[in-house]
């Protein structure tokens, strides 16, 4: 089984102490002590260390060059990993080019004191997964066990890195092979699943980009674990991986929701290497949701009928596409106690997300307007139904009007973008109730406009919970634990 460690990144022994045991508390197997990390390292601190936690401690002095926080160079370098190698830790971690000179002494001294070596190499930037093996293979060579963390580029590089992972397992090597980066963290996600011999994971804050939380790894600890995630781009914004981590540590899955910023054919790759990858479901957003309706296997009613997909379920080499943005803007619409029965609207965009509002008020028998800044895609959009939608060039909509609902499905406002409004202040005058479908942040400069003009409005977070919640039950066959995603996504938004 996949040994968890917490990693302690403490400026003094005695909160390193502190914060160790806590963590052991909480489960963790392990716990690693970054030498590093000491204001001042000292054999004094080191041996209090050693008796308190360290037949649970991994004891790492990693070097600046290797991404380290200690200027400990030369001769006090090697003085305190010689007093770290007869001090009793469970694992002293050295560095495969730092400590070329004296690894073969670490080693025997390691194992006089029934330790295990773990000889680690950190690349820089991306190389290729032949690099990686290399340098993997040569740190495995040098001690107990080799550790070799490299960033990684996109979804293709982590799922080569994945199976290099793989093979390793399947000889039964003691190996750690971590993708570093929001790409990489689909290499933790499968360290059990490969046999990894350590997952290091964040007691108190990350010390790495990717790193998951205590709690995540404590729920993929000796389980099947399985995949689900958002592709897209960009996905900066989102607070989808937030939300679906809090479902899962609800209900105590042994799944991780990844964010996957993948072009359209990087998300074919994706979905071809679903066995793999363990993947079981994705959330499709922009600007792939019309992308991924033409590589499911299956669609059901609403995606087939808008040729738009948000969710997807794998199972058994099987892609079915779901459209749950229609489930979440219909229920969000009763829960605002909005009736647009007769009334009129207007949709801003013509992509995915305007195609399920679009479907959805008029099935609720809503009058509907278009307008986009493109008007031939404003126009198919229009074509796509049977009933008659109405499409208004964006130089004319200060002649239309008055509507009983506005809604911006573009990703103007969004956090990371420019604050534009996706209509003039004239056309948001001529509206009785404004809905964004934005939800970061939760007052975009739309909604911060109909205030000032006293005009009801409403974010797209209800929209975004309905919909998630139901893509996690298509994807886990169980309630959605909507509480807890919705304080989580509170959190989030701060």
């Amino acid at each position: 089984m996949t040994k968890v460690a917490a990693v302690i990144a403490a400026g003094n022994a005695a909160e390193a102490e502190r914060q160790a045991r806590a963590a052991l508390r909480k489960g963790a197997d392990l716990v690693e002590l970054r030498v590093d990390a000491l204001r001042a390292p000292d054999a004094g601190g080191l041996r209090k260390l050693a008796a308190a936690v360290g037949s649970h401690a991994i004891a790492t002095l990693r070097s600046p060059d290797q991404g380290g926080l200690s200027a400990a160079e030369g001769g006090v370098r090697h003085a305190l990993l010689q007093e770290m190698c007869r001090l009793g830790f469970r694992y002293v971690d050295v560095e495969m080019e730092t400590d070329t000179q004296h690894i073969e002494a670490y080693a025997k001294a390691a194992s006089r004191h029934h330790q295990d070596l773990i000889v680690s190499h950190h690349f820089p930037g991306p190389v290729d997964v032949s690099d990686a093996a290399d340098a993997l293979e040569a740190c495995m060579g040098l001690g107990d066990v080799g550790k070799v963390a490299l960033p990684v580029s996109d979804v293709d590089h982590a799922t080569q890195i994945v199976e290099l992972a793989r093979n390793q397992g399947l000889q039964s090597k003691r190996f750690v092979l971590i993708g570093m980066g929001a790409a990489g963290m689909l290499t933790r996600a499968l360290a059990e699943d490969v046999r990894q011999e350590i997952q290091y994971a964040a007691a108190n804050r990350g010390t790495a980009a990717g790193q998951f939380s205590l709690g995540t790894a404590l729920r993929l600890r000796g389980a099947e674990p399985f995949v689900l995630g958002l592709a897209g781009h960009p996905l900066d914004h989102s607070i989808s991986p937030a939300i679906h981590e809090a479902a899962l540590q609800a209900l105590r899955l042994p799944g991780v929701y990844l964010p996957f910023d993948v072009d359209a054919s990087s998300l074919d790759s994706l979905l071809r290497a679903t066995e793999r990858l363990k993947l079981r479901g994705l959330n499709v957003t922009i600007p792939h949701k019309e992308a991924a309706a033409d590589l499911m296997d299956e669609l059901d009613g609403d995606a087939e009928a808008l040729h738009a997909v948000n969710t997807v379920v794998l199972e058994h080499g099987w892609a079915r596409g779901h459209n749950t943005d229609v489930y979440g803007f219909r229920v969000s619409l009763r829960s605002l106690g909005l009736r647009l029965g007769e009334r009129s609207a207007l949709v801003v965009g013509a992509g995915g997300a305007a195609k399920a509002v679009v479907h959805v008020l008029l099935r609720e028998g809503a009058r509907v307007q278009v307008t986009n800044r493109t008007a031939a895609r404003a126009d198919r959009l229009a074509d796509a139904f049977d009933e008659t939608v109405e499409v208004v060039p964006t130089e004319e909509l200060a002649g239309e009007g008055p509507w009983d609902l506005l809604v911006n499905a573009t990703p103007l406002g969004t956090a990371g973008l420019e604050p534009d409004l996706a209509v003039p202040e004239p056309v948001i005058r001529q509206s009785k109730f404004v809905y964004d479908l934005v939800y970061n942040p939760p007052e975009t400069s739309l909604l911060r406009t109909a205030r000032r003009l006293q005009i009801r409005g409403s974010s797209g977070l209800e929209m975004l919970l309905h919909q998630a919640a139901k893509a996690f039950e298509l994807w886990t066959g169980k309630s959605a634990p909507v509480d807890a995603m919705r304080a989580a996504a509170k959190e989030a938004l701060g």
